[in-house]
């Protein structure tokens, strides 16, 4: 984001500001960012009842989430496997084909659906009207956002508490950082 020549990396923080060798600055920042980008306005979004448009921003956390903690090049790959690792309810074979995990199904008629057409694949659709985080009725996955954000804040706290405590995972995500965002670090500091 951008605002009168300055580059934000999140909400709060802008790009020129970050000390890479802070620590605790370092995950504070970077929690502003998947809150004030993903999160919080997707809890916004569900409040108003726009499942479709707070579906979509999970995604969009999911995807940034699963490149910083997975370190999987492949998009799919690293999606699915986020997902299978963090959410127990898409670890489960889609009834509809014994091949694949719901994770997979997900990545593709959702994720795959919205970023390339522009829509949910198979008649998917996000819906706050069901119980269950997902769920497959006559071949249509239904997925609740207020579930799946209520999943990814969940995951996101307990991979927080992961960065603060062990070193070698801080380590991995200050390098997938740094890697992902080394033109906008040069570009800020022109």
């Amino acid at each position: 984001m951008k605002i009168r020549d300055k580059l934000y990396f999140s909400p709060k923080y802008k790009f020129t500001q970050l000390d890479w060798d802070n620590k605790k600055e370092l995950i504070e920042a970077f929690k502003d960012r998947v809150k004030g980008f993903y999160l919080n306005p997707a809890k916004k979004l569900n409040e108003e009842k726009d499942s479709f448009a707070a579906g979509i921003l999970c995604i969009t956390a999911i995807d940034f989430l699963a490149r910083i903690e997975t370190g999987l090049d492949r998009v799919g790959k690293r999606f699915e496997k986020w997902l299978r690792d963090n959410i127990e309810e898409f670890d489960k074979q889609d009834p509809d084909c014994q091949s694949r995990t719901l994770a997979y199904r997900f990545y593709d008629e959702f994720r795959n659906g919205l970023v390339h057409e522009g829509r949910i694949k198979n008649a998917g659709q996000f819906s706050c009207e069901i119980k269950e985080l997902v769920e497959v009725t006559e071949s249509v996955m239904i997925v609740n956002p207020k579930k799946l954000l209520q999943a990814i804040e969940k995951t996101f706290d307990n991979y927080i508490g992961m960065l603060e405590k062990e070193s070698s995972i801080f380590q991995i995500f200050k390098c997938a950082l740094i890697r992902d965002f080394q033109k906008d670090v040069e570009y800020a500091s022109r």
